[in-house]
């Protein structure tokens, strides 16, 4: 199938099932989702027995998300509680990491055998295909058709493909923009005072005006937090008309084609000149004074936002409503610009994902929770926003604002469950959801959509290669990302080290791998 008509196919799929997403799931955010109450037995129409709540055993089940540590977490899960308790007589232990540090731990606890339940997991942290490799995630098919049927009412069927692994699933990704936009948020009041044209914004580089302004004319303000992610979707920029995506669906992989193209002939990220091209620009900017110089050392660049002290930051999704949301987690009102098209990619689909411990005692009931994040309004919006009248405020049926220093406003909606389930925030659309959907009907999608190669043959170079990339770019330590080193030798030496972990050999397997897919799937 081309790429034009997977996008045809992949539009119809995605609005019949939004559809049926936004009649249940977009209203306000009382208990009322597509069901009241969720029970195993309701869980069972899928194929699972029938079993009561109350002849459940309890169950508490351990999670690990990212985000910031929130000072009244235990009131809110608390509150969370209740209602897994009475529903499916569960209740859970959140532990929240902070994003610097949330890497490193999960590879502890996962190493250690910890006992934990569910984690967060993804292309860019606690790296999904890693872990798989590891043996450290279970197989979900059976479970997903038992016990979610919720999930697989609410997620188009295409969209779990790229969390499978030979064949099986091992992650439920989290219902939201599944389009990937990538830009950078700025200030508002900044970008009005210095007369940001967004409509002349045709490339990176064209922000370096209001960067020096902001550098000589606002003293305590630092002009941007890092540069531009050395990332397949930022050199998808709207100036170069290119457009990549990871034939691994993992950024922590060099492995790319050109999507626009569609010549099929994979490349190493970081041999291309616009690779190159965006590593010279944060260096530029670093020795310009706009990136602080002890950025590549911030653990929580979600805090750092906050303070309000950074004249823009990346954004994580440049998606509609995503300027009202930032206010309503940092505070401060924001304009976006975004800098790539907007495409399905193979990374996108597994930048947000929950796995179940291999080694979990109740893999059934953690299945049946996230389940319940899919059903339940009132306990997804608890684990967004919290408590109302502690946390946030109503402003109208369907629009709330974090309340200051209310004590929980993690902003990490997208994590688990499903966005559709969401308040507005002020300053977003009343048809954010309809507008959403609209994106991700009309995005391009990439042609790898499906292809996940098997790493058995080259497990020993893949775990080598991941590990030198982290080396390079992993948010401690990103030297391409920050402009902290000189780009031209920082990588000559990444693909040196590529090459003697032997790269080309996995390339080569790559290659094969992906045109023996293409034969079969007429691509």
């Amino acid at each position: 199938m081309k790429a034009k008509s997977m996008k045809k196919v992949f539009g119809s799929v995605f609005s019949i099932v939004c559809a049926v997403s936004l009649i249940s799931g977009c209203s306000s955010g009382n208990t009322g989702g597509p069901t009241a109450t969720v029970s195993p037995a309701e869980s069972a129409k899928s194929g699972g027995a029938a079993t009561s709540p109350a002849i459940l055993d309890p169950v508490n089940l351990t999670l690990y998300r990212v985000g910031t540590p929130q000072p009244d977490e235990k009131a809110v899960v608390d509150a969370m509680n209740k209602i897994t308790k009475e529903k499916i007589n569960t209740t859970i232990t959140l532990n929240t990491i902070d994003w610097g540090n949330f890497d490193d731990k999960m590879k502890v606890i996962i190493s250690a055998g910890e006992d934990w339940d569910l984690t967060y997991t993804a292309s860019w942290t606690n790296n999904f295909y890693n872990n798989v490799a590891k043996g450290a995630f279970l197989p979900l098919d059976d479970l997903l058709n038992k016990y979610g049927p919720h999930i697989k009412e609410t997620i188009p069927a295409q969209f779990f493909d790229g969390a499978r692994v030979n064949g099986k699933l091992y992650g439920i990704t989290s219902y939201q923009i599944m389009a990937t936009m990538k830009g950078f948020s700025i200030k508002k009041d900044l970008a009005d005072k210095y007369k940001l044209d967004k409509t002349k914004i045709k490339s990176l580089r064209d922000l370096e005006p209001f960067l020096e302004n902001v550098k000589q004319n606002e003293p305590g303000i630092v002009p941007t937090t890092s540069g531009a992610p050395v990332s397949t979707e930022l050199l998808s920029n709207m100036d170069t008309g290119l457009m990549y995506d990871t034939v691994t669906g993992d950024t922590a992989n060099p492995l790319v084609i050109n999507v626009k193209n569609n010549d099929f002939k994979i490349k190493n990220l970081y041999e291309l000149p616009e690779t190159m091209e965006l590593a010279k620009m944060n260096r530029y900017w670093y020795n310009k004074g706009y990136i602080r110089k002890d950025a590549a050392t911030i653990k929580d660049y979600k805090a750092e936002q906050k303070t309000g002290k950074y004249g823009m930051f990346p954004a994580g999704a440049v998606k509609p409503g995503n300027e009202g949301d930032t206010k309503g987690w940092a505070g401060y009102d924001v304009t976006d610009v975004q800098f790539s098209p907007s495409y399905v990619s193979n990374t996108s689909l597994i930048s947000s994902l929950t796995a179940i411990n291999q080694n979990s005692k109740n893999p059934e009931r953690a299945m049946m929770y996230l389940d319940l994040l899919f059903a339940d309004k009132e306990l997804y919006q608890l684990l967004c926003v919290g408590m109302e009248g502690k946390h946030y405020k109503k402003v109208d049926d369907r629009t709330i604002e974090a309340l200051p220093n209310g004590g929980y406003n993690p902003g990490t909606d997208w994590e688990l469950g499903s966005q559709f389930n969401m308040f507005l925030r002020p300053g977003q659309p009343k048809d954010v959801w309809e507008q959403t959907n609209k994106v991700n009907k009309e995005a391009i999608v990439s042609p790898l959509i499906g292809f996940v190669l098997n790493r058995d043959p080259i497990k020993t170079e893949m775990a080598q290669i991941d590990a030198i990339i982290k080396q390079y770019n992993s948010v401690t330590n990103s030297l391409l990302n920050f402009g902290t080193a000189d780009p031209e030798k920082v990588m000559a030496e990444i693909n040196d080290k590529l090459k003697k972990a032997g790269l080309d050999k996995v390339t080569a397997e790559a290659q094969k791998q992906l045109d023996e897919w293409r034969k079969v799937n007429k691509k």
